[in-house]
């Protein structure tokens, strides 16, 4: 290892640690980790003073930040536990405001900080639930009092999918369903002070997105607010799909590059206006108190914009490189961007498994390692012409959306099962006018709100975001702009992330050893075979057809839709066809039903009564009501599943491959064993 990558190293193997605390089985202790940190630390200061053994004083700091990795997740979990429903849905009259509010289809979901929910006492109360309810005339920051069928926030909808009560568990979210009365108005009782300024940051916030939506032009209203304000509920769902097939979906979220653009911009105008100072200039350095006021910009930004995840990441990013400046420090180097994402994952370790973090701080960390490759090499003319200036930005343009997108692609593709094959084309043609025009005319929108002059600078934000809009419409209408891939598990993309990180930080033979690990994150990758069944946590049965890998013959249309979409997804298709147990012709009554799938029989049943016939001749007996009960349990031979089995432990995939079949499930024994289980 070099000795200028030890620093680097020390953070990567930090955020190892994270990971390593996420991958085990159960919950760990904090003790342990303090322990090994105390004699981690003992040991390698004695090798430190005794000035021998390089080797071995290296391994003992890098020991050191992994369970310093370790500890700070298991402290970081602990510290934000908090109340969670039972898993058992039940009526609860909930009084609180509303935190957010997000577009669903033709259901909006609310966001709502509890204050008190009626018979559930204060220690058993949750800090926040999410319902899905009707639209109806509220904002962010309103008081609320609603009744709602909730429960414990639901874990994965496929095996090996997104876990949605993890994430709901680090934003302390402690129920999830939905409403059951209108909402009204309710008597809060007095807030704690942080409370009252995050509700008056709130309703600031949401007050200048009516504003926006108030004055630009109606088409592009939507994606302005959601630009300069991170309110993203009012965007129209065909942009927003437009711009994600187009592989502009970065745009979407306030992140690197709208936090870049207006800290940034602040550093260029402060520089510019201090420099021309001429006393000032000539005895301190400008650009360290520019790079001040930038810090002091973002900051605005970020307070304005929500602080999301990506916000957040973006923010640190842009500290640490103003941080640089001041203290005479080179701004864009891999240290700088290794230092963003330890403080990122010291803030929030859960981070560590999300594809925004994996995608962002990856686009970063190759641009800077591709630029210094360039700029160590290059030899520096000066533009003959404006012809020529103008070819250098594009130059420079297309190679940053090519780097950005290669390094991003990999990470959508393993997360999101698709690739914007076209995004290159997209990003070139798109982003010159959104960086020059469209978000420094918004900056300029609301710098001048308080003067009531923001309705041309809006509009002339609106007139740009057409021709981006018109883009992103022309380019996911092309044949094969996007690709679709099959889902990846745990093992996969920590492999390609892990290869990635030896690829950009390390010298030549750790730089080859990342290489054919992302060769090998493939090859795992390639060897994964999609299930050949899904069943639901509510025993509803769905089955790829033999002849026809995209006909999905299901037990009803209707129902388990987000389920199934998942489900293709994992196969790689963005759709299949969709043919019930009728028309497949699969043996079908009141009583049972019966599926023949390569080579296998696997009977549904509908009441307990039909359980012993159907495993006397089946291969798999799924009982769709009630619970099988033990006497039938110990009778029958073969995998039995019922619908009280799977509404405890969740969905089922079922693998059958060479005669031999596998049923595989999240491993709700483990989840369990974790504090979002």
């Amino acid at each position: 290892m070099m000795a200028r990558a030890r620093f680097e190293w020390c953070l990567v193997t930090f955020g190892a640690g994270i990971a390593v605390y996420f991958a085990v089985a159960t919950e760990p202790a904090l003790w342990p980790g303090l322990v090994a940190i105390a004699v981690l630390g003992v040991l390698a200061a004695l090798v430190l003073v005794s000035g021998k053994h390089l080797a071995v004083r290296e391994t003992l700091v890098l020991a050191l930040f992994l369970a310093v990795g370790v500890s700070r997740a298991v402290y970081h979990t602990q510290s934000v536990q908090a109340p969670i429903l039972p898993d058992t849905q039940r009526a609860y009259s909930v009084n609180g405001w509303i935190e957010n509010i997000k577009s669903s289809g033709k259901l909006q979901h609310f966001f709502i900080r509890v204050q008190s929910i009626e018979r559930l006492a204060p220690d058993k109360t949750p800090v926040r639930i999410r319902l899905r309810i009707k639209p109806y005339d509220s904002k962010p920051g309103d008081s609320i009092h609603i009744r709602a069928l909730l429960k414990a926030p639901p874990g994965p909808a496929i095996v090996g999918g997104y876990d949605s009560g993890r994430a709901s568990y680090f934003k302390q979210i402690g129920g999830s369903g939905f409403a059951i009365s209108k909402a009204k108005a309710a008597q809060l009782a007095p807030l704690s002070l942080r409370q009252k300024a995050e509700r008056r940051l709130v309703k600031f916030r949401y007050g200048l997105s009516r504003h926006i939506q108030a004055r630009a032009p109606p088409h592009t209203s939507g994606l302005q607010s959601a630009l300069l304000t991170g309110d993203r509920s009012t965007i129209p769902p065909d942009q927003e799909q437009a711009l994600r097939d187009a592989g502009l979906a970065h745009l979407l979220a306030i992140s690197g590059l709208h936090m870049g653009l207006l800290a940034g911009g602040s550093y260029f105008l402060m520089s510019l206006l201090l420099a021309s100072i001429g006393p000032l200039a000539r005895r301190y350095d400008m650009r360290k108190w520019a790079a001040a006021s930038a810090i002091a910009t973002a900051t605005a930004y970020l307070l304005i914009s929500g602080a999301s995840v990506s916000t957040t990441r973006a923010f640190i990013m842009a500290v640490v490189v103003f941080a640089a400046v001041i203290l005479g420090r080179r701004a864009f180097t891999m240290r700088s961007v290794a230092l963003a994402a330890a403080i990122t994952l010291g803030l929030h370790p859960e981070n560590i498994l999300s594809s925004g973090f994996h995608m962002s701080f990856a686009a970063t960390a190759a641009l800077v390692a591709v630029y210094r490759y360039w700029a160590d090499r290059r030899v520096y003319t000066r533009p003959a012409n404006f012809a020529h200036r103008v070819w250098k930005g594009f130059v420079g343009m297309a190679v940053t959306s090519f780097v950005a997108g290669g390094a991003t692609g990999g990470f959508a593709a393993l997360h999101f099962q698709r690739f914007a094959r076209l995004g290159f084309i997209a990003n070139i043609l798109a982003m010159p006018v959104f960086t020059m025009v469209a978000m420094p005319a918004g900056f300029v929108a609301v710098l001048v709100m308080p003067l009531g002059l923001d309705r041309l600078p809006l509009f002339v934000m609106g007139k740009a975001l057409e021709y981006v809009l018109f883009i992103a419409v022309w380019v996911s209408e092309m044949d094969g702009a996007l690709m679709y891939f099959k889902s990846a598990n745990g093992q996969v993309i920590s492999l390609f992330a892990l290869g990635f990180v030896f690829l950009c930080l390390g010298p030549k033979r750790i730089r080859i050893t990342g290489l054919f690990m992302l060769i090998g994150s493939w090859l795992m990758w390639a060897g994964i075979d999609r299930p050949d069944m899904r069943i639901s946590d509510k025993a509803r049965v769905a089955f790829w057809d033999a002849g026809d890998v995209n006909i999905l013959t299901v037990d009803r249309k209707r129902g388990d839709g987000f389920g199934r979409a998942r489900f293709m997804e994992q196969a790689g298709l963005k759709t299949a066809e969709l043919r019930t147990f009728k028309d497949a012709g699969t043996i079908c009554d009141m009583q049972a039903g019966r599926i023949e799938l390569k080579g296998k029989t696997i009977s549904i049943v509908h009441s307990p009564e039909g359980v012993a016939e159907a495993c006397a001749n089946s291969d798999l007996v799924i009982l769709t009501l009630r619970a099988a009960g033990p006497i039938a349990r110990r009778q029958c031979k073969t995998p039995l599943l019922d619908a009280v089995e799977l509404a405890k432990t969740g969905a089922r995939d079922v693998h059958i491959k060479n005669g031999k079949m596998k049923i595989r499930d999240a491993n709700p024994e483990r989840r369990k064993a974790r504090p979002w289980g």
